[in-house]
């Protein structure tokens, strides 16, 4: 990170004997007066739950970061000044956001507080600060200009000289963000881009040493090193000081943009089983620790004599039986492959109940995902799972970023004796000639459990999403005919996803959100288990709802300018919300079969 430094000006000579005295006299700069030249990227929510990404603003003309804090009365009465900067200012596409980092403000709170004083700006949450100390705050009603071609500072300080401490005047002076905007707008050099800032002090908790040894390592052995290991899917590993210290810059960009570790589910919804997450303490450990410049400490290195040990393919231990494709695929160099469908008899001899099935690519460069289907005895066709190609359900599977995991206690899957299991494979070209043998390992039940557990979805389908649109709806819902117990969500999107969340509507009126994804991550499709199954009583209904970016501001997207619809390939769109609810087991007889689109029944490739 580059520190911002004043340009030179010539200093006139002065007497040796006056220069003492003007050295005394001078004022030490405020830490607010030697801000980063360029701003860092950062992740942040706003009030609203909406995920609001610092680069992602490219297209702006420039973007305004003003710092507030509840209760402050110099923040308080620069809202109707700021108010008319965005109207004066948003036509010409300038970008206004406040930012929050108060460490007594919570979320509730802030909303309140906007709420009160009818604030429309997004407010950015960052309790834990570390966006503000990356901008060197200390105080609120600063604004902070940046320009987005390259990300530096054009101006930093009030918004104008109206407001003092338990003073005002009736009109300011001078409008120092207003002036600094229009210079800038117009492509003249700005002639004030420092300003004193008058405003309510942020606390910032007091800088502890740390080091290495006694802070860090224990915090990457508990959240990283399973990942960052040889063997494991993390692309480089944490075996030692060393390593660790060389990857310091990346660990600090990583944090602020919260891309590690990997949960983009909003902690304000939901409490679940598998939260791959930081607390705030440990983030900021982290952080002081690379600003430090990433000292070792003393004593062993607790990573080097205590490494990870070497991963297992099966990660859930040896399966009871073993089903394969059955033979390598060829992966082709170049090209779009169609999806590839593999038709495999069950192995089992009777009917069986499974507490897990999990998916074990063979080749994890070209897998992009696998769902596997199955087909029951046509005898057995009414109690089949829907599936339908997955857009109803699916058996198990695999996508980027799923850890393996059993199915909730107490339930499991049916696969009656004949059952017919089909592979249904995303392949992804390297750019050289490969080969795969995927499988999947069952494990199975000694009896009949309490519940079944069905594997669901609600699908929108009809997606037609136009060049350019930053912000396209979806939404799909599906109402309870029975009560059900709902276990776990899985969201599934492509590239241009950008948000997804789960609803669930309640017969008395009530109204829960279960699960927000602010900002969808293709290239991490967590499985997110309650912590406490939901009860969900009938006529309940499930509402998915998210949104597309098909924007030029979407570093992940292919090609603004095209059409997208609904469609397999990663190019094309989906909106999937699957989920997990276990009901009371169904009687493995004979019954007319339901009339559904079967699932997949294509060749054997």
């Amino acid at each position: 990170m580059t520190l911002f430094c004043p340009a030179r000006v010539p200093v006139p000579l002065v007497p040796s004997l006056l220069l003492p005295l003007l050295l005394l006299a001078a004022p030490a700069p405020a830490a607010s007066d030697l801000p980063p030249q360029k701003v860092d990227d950062f992740h942040l929510l706003d009030q609203n739950g909406l995920s609001r990404d610092l680069y992602r603003q490219k297209l702006s003309k420039a973007v305004v970061i003003v710092i507030t804090g509840n209760g402050c009365p110099i923040a308080r009465q620069s809202l109707p000044e700021l108010q008319s900067l965005r109207k004066e200012f948003a036509s010409r596409g300038v970008t206004f956001w406040m930012l929050n980092a108060n460490p007594q403000d919570d979320p509730e709170s802030i909303r309140k507080e906007a709420a009160e004083f009818q604030v429309d700006f997004p407010v950015l949450l960052d309790h834990g600060q570390w966006v503000a100390e990356s901008l060197g705050v200390r105080r609120t009603a600063e604004a902070i200009a940046i320009n987005p071609r390259d990300w530096t500072i054009f101006y930093r300080g009030a918004i104008d000289d109206r407001l003092g401490y338990g003073e005002q005047k009736p009109k300011a002076d001078h409008r120092y963000l207003a002036d600094a905007l229009g210079e800038f707008l117009g492509g003249k050099p700005v002639s004030t881009p420092r300003t004193d800032v008058k405003g309510c002090a942020i606390t910032f908790p007091p800088a502890g040493t740390v080091t290495y040894t006694k802070d860090v390592a224990p915090i990457l052995q508990a959240h990283c090193v399973a990942c960052h290991s040889p063997g494991n899917i993390g692309p480089f590993t944490f075996p030692n000081y060393d390593k660790v210290k060389g990857w310091s810059a990346t660990i600090r960009e990583v944090l602020l943009e919260h891309r590690m570790p990997p949960w983009p589910a909003d902690p304000s919804h939901g409490a679940f089983e598998n939260p791959r997450v930081l607390t705030e303490t440990e983030t900021r450990t982290l952080l002081q620790w690379v600003a430090a410049g990433s000292p070792r400490g003393e004593g062993e290195d607790p990573l080097a004599a205590h490494p990870p040990a070497a991963p297992d393919p099966w990660p859930l231990g040896k399966p009871d039986v073993i089903v394969s494709m059955p033979t390598e695929f060829n992966v082709s160099a170049t090209g779009v492959i169609p999806y590839q469908y593999f038709k495999i008899p069950s192995p089992l001899p009777e009917d069986a109940w499974v507490r897990a099935a999990v998916v074990k690519p063979g080749n994890r460069k070209v897998l992009h995902h696998a769902l596997i289907f199955v087909n029951y005895p046509e005898a057995l066709k009414s109690i089949e799972p829907k599936q339908n190609a997955g857009t109803a359900g699916f058996f198990t599977g695999f996508v980027p970023g799923t850890d393996p995991v059993p199915f909730p206690e107490g339930t499991g899957k049916f696969l009656p004796k004949g059952t017919e299991f089909i592979f249904q494979i995303h392949y992804a070209p390297t750019g050289k000639p490969e080969k795969d043998l995927t499988q999947i390992g069952l494990y199975l039940l000694p009896a009949k459990p309490q519940w079944e557990l069905r594997t669901r979805a609600v699908t929108q389908t009809e997606l037609l999403i136009a060049p350019g649109a930053s912000n396209h709806v979806a939404q799909a819902s599906y109402k309870f005919r029975k009560e059900a117990v709902l276990h776990d969500m899985s969201p599934h999107m492509h590239v241009r996803g950008a948000s997804f969340k789960y609803e669930m509507l309640y017969p008395d009126g009530r109204r829960e959100t279960l699960l927000s994804v602010p900002r969808w991550d293709f290239g991490w499709q967590s499985l997110y288990r309650l912590k406490q199954p939901l009860k969900i009583p009938a006529g309940s209904e499930l509402v998915c709802s998210g949104t597309f970016d098909n924007s030029a501001a979407n570093p992940s997207n292919p090609d603004p300018a095209a059409w997208v619809i609904f469609g397999e390939q990663t190019t094309d769109e989906m909106f999937i919300g699957y989920y997990d609810i276990a009901v009371p087991p169904q009687e493995a007889t004979a019954r007319p079969a339901r009339k559904e689109k079967p699932a997949p029944d294509e060749p054997q490739k």
